[in-house]
């Protein structure tokens, strides 16, 4: 056998060639066979019908046609090409097939029509026989308020809950692709055949302002984030004490807003209303120093620090500072690379240590200005010879962890200049009274005790320029290891009893006389009802951790605050604050009218700590005042309204019947 197949009637490179043929005139009846050589490749060659091939053992005949002869078939590299007539029957078939598909297309569009499906709806909204755009103008009307409902969003692991409404945060419908996804809107052969059996409910099709809805969920984040708190290490007595680290949560705004989006109508439906809420995605923030760091720092240098007293040694003198009074001033802070590195405050630890170094050096005094005789004095200033107190706090920090002796820390004394020195003080032109007021109140020992107390301890109060002036800083918080009395006070327009009942007397008079001196007002309230010994919609009250009374000497000059107190005993008692300073401000103030009367109501208590009390109306006023400096600049035009409420009329007693 030949590799290469041969073609009868021709001799192979290693064969004689064929005889002749018996009979050429019936060469018209030779035919094709498909020729099987010993290799099992097959090939197509045109055997002669009168060539005897039975007993060749190199080929089989495995099949005929007559009617065609060799050179009727042409060969190509891998069989004969498919016949003429074959290539025009497939392509008939094609064209009948495509006519039969146009015939039907053409069919179930006419049954369809050109309307939507029948039965289709979105989210409820009947679409169904509807033109397109007879659909979306319906849609276009009913679809925006069904799926602008708040989408609510809420905390994993609380209760907390929020809610975006879609319209404001970049969610919308599309109405258009809505419509095109109902089976028979468009002329696509699927929505055609789709719209022959009818339709359900159809999903509308979402728009994304992704930008947006990122910008409403980080709203939600500033509201529900919390930053982590780091574990602490703190001094209090002379002990250690400490806090545990906690961590932190953060709203994932990226992961939330996919979330959303998925919700709304963006996964596979059908949907409903309402939308489902979404979880906030949460992400947990570590602290910066956390439990480990805190053990770390309380065995390596808390425990220590507080372990003994540090002795200071300047100069052959010495004093000795205790852990208490060294804790006032240490702390321990979060370090740049993590950890707790702690820190000593030089001017705290100076000023508690004061006592603890007097023998060490000589202090230091500001100038300071004070009336004497009816006039101002000044009080020259003195220059000390101390203990820096950044150099004080370098020198003893390291001493810290020492032990036993080696716990000393020396420190060499410096000249300490004073800050306010004695010619400063006579450039502040603190030399006339700018205003004063005064007020009365009735007898009682708890007034004498507190009003007294703060005057005195305002009195004398020197602002330089910018500074600003706190009662609750000066008088300090109202008990009885502060030197205060208890007193009526009023809690929620009824009387109590409380520890500094009548220092808003003190808060009312010293108000008045900076708002005459035209000074800024930084904060003030008035009280909640009106006390008709002071001036009306001009006074001020004061509650220790609450509010306070504060203004600012916004003046070139110094402003110096006195106090006159007399206390009351047969007759009332009288405070009156006066502003020194030299004369800057004009200033003019007016009150309105009172309006909106309101009338008190009767209360009945029976309860063993009822104190009775007379009702009286409540109104509201405004108060105005406008300032100009000297060179006619109305620097301040300021309008001042509050509303007093009633003070109702307490009855200690139960509540007659209606019929007594």
């Amino acid at each position: 056998m030949t590799d290469q197949p041969t073609r009868l009637g021709e001799a192979g490179p290693d064969e004689p060639a064929p005889p002749p043929l018996d009979n050429p005139d019936r060469a018209d009846e030779t035919r094709s066979e498909a020729i099987r050589t010993d290799d099992a490749t097959e090939v197509i060659e045109t055997v002669d019908t009168n060539q005897s091939v039975e007993n060749d053992p190199d080929v089989e005949v495995v099949g005929t046609e007559s009617g065609a002869t060799a050179a009727d078939v042409p060969l190509s590299e891998d069989g004969p090409d498919v016949p003429f007539w074959r290539r025009r029957s497939s392509v008939v078939v094609a064209a009948v097939l495509g006519a039969a598909l146009v015939v039907v297309y053409l069919g179930a569009y006419l049954i369809a029509g050109r309307d939507l499906a029948s039965g289709a709806t979105v989210l409820g909204v009947e679409v169904g026989d509807l033109s397109t755009a007879e659909a979306e103008a319906v849609l276009a009307a009913e679809l925006p308020a069904l799926v602008d409902t708040p989408i609510s969003l809420h905390g994993a692991g609380d209760d907390s809950t929020f809610s975006i409404v879609p319209s404001e945060s970049g969610l919308s419908i599309d109405i258009t692709a809505t419509v095109d996804d109902v089976p028979g809107a468009s002329a696509d052969p699927i929505s055609i055949f789709r719209a022959l059996f009818g339709a359900g409910a159809v999903d509308p099709v979402p728009v994304v302002d992704r930008e947006a809805l990122e910008a409403a969920v980080a709203v939600i984040a500033e509201q529900t984030d919390t930053d982590p708190v780091n574990g602490s290490v703190g001094f209090e007595d002379g002990e250690v004490v400490t806090s545990a680290a906690v961590p932190g949560r953060s709203v994932d705004v990226r992961t939330t807003a996919d979330a959303v989006t998925a919700a709304y109508f963006g996964t596979d439906g059908p949907h409903a209303l309402p939308i489902d809420a979404v979880e906030l995605a949460m992400t947990e923030v570590a602290p910066a120093v956390d439990d480990a760091d805190v053990e770390r720092a309380v065995t390596d240098f808390a425990e220590p620090a507080m372990s003994g007293p540090v002795t200071v040694v300047a100069e052959g003198r010495s004093g000795r500072l205790e852990p208490d009074v060294i804790g006032t001033a240490l702390t321990m802070e979060p370090g740049d690379g993590g950890g707790l590195i702690p820190a000593l405050d030089g001017a705290k630890l100076a000023e508690a240590a004061e006592q603890a170094l007097a023998d060490i050096g000589q202090q230091g005094r500001d100038a300071s200005i004070r009336i004497e005789g009816g006039r101002p004095v000044i009080v020259p200033a003195r220059t000390g010879r101390g203990v820096m107190p950044d150099a004080l706090a370098a020198a003893v920090l390291p001493a810290l962890t020492a032990g036993g002796g080696d716990r000393t820390a020396e420190v060499e004394l410096t000249a300490t200049e004073p800050e306010l020195t004695t010619e400063g003080a006579e450039k502040l032109g603190v030399v006339e009274v700018v205003a004063e007021w005064t007020t009365r109140f009735p007898h009682a020992d708890y007034r004498n005790t507190n009003i007294g107390l703060a005057a005195r301890r305002i009195d004398d109060t020197l602002l330089l320029p910018g500074e600003t002036f706190s009662l609750n800083e000066l008088v300090g918080e109202r008990t009885a290891a502060n030197g205060f009395a208890v007193g009526w006070t009023i809690d929620a327009g009824r009387l109590r009893e409380d520890y500094g009942g009548g220092v808003s007397q003190v808060a009312t008079t010293t108000y008045h006389a900076a708002f005459k001196a035209g000074l800024e007002d930084v904060y003030h309230q008035p009280h909640s009802i009106y006390f008709d010994r002071y001036p009306v919609g001009q006074e001020a009250t004061v509650s220790w951790g609450h509010f306070d009374m504060s203004f600012r000497n916004d003046t070139p000059y110094g402003v110096l605050v006195e106090t006159q107190f007399s206390p009351s005993g047969s007759g009332p008692g009288a405070l009156t604050v006066k502003i020194w300073s030299t004369e800057y401000f004009r200033i003019e103030t007016s009150v309105s009218a009172r309006s909106n009367p309101t009338d008190p109501q009767t209360i009945y208590d029976t309860g063993e700590e009822c104190a009775a009390q007379e009702g009286w109306r409540g109104f509201s006023i405004t108060s105005y005042r406008k300032v100009w400096t000297p060179d006619g600049e109305l620097v301040k035009d300021e309008a001042f309204p509050w509303t007093y409420r009633p003070n109702p009329t307490v009855v200690c007693g139960p509540e007659p019947d209606a019929g007594d």
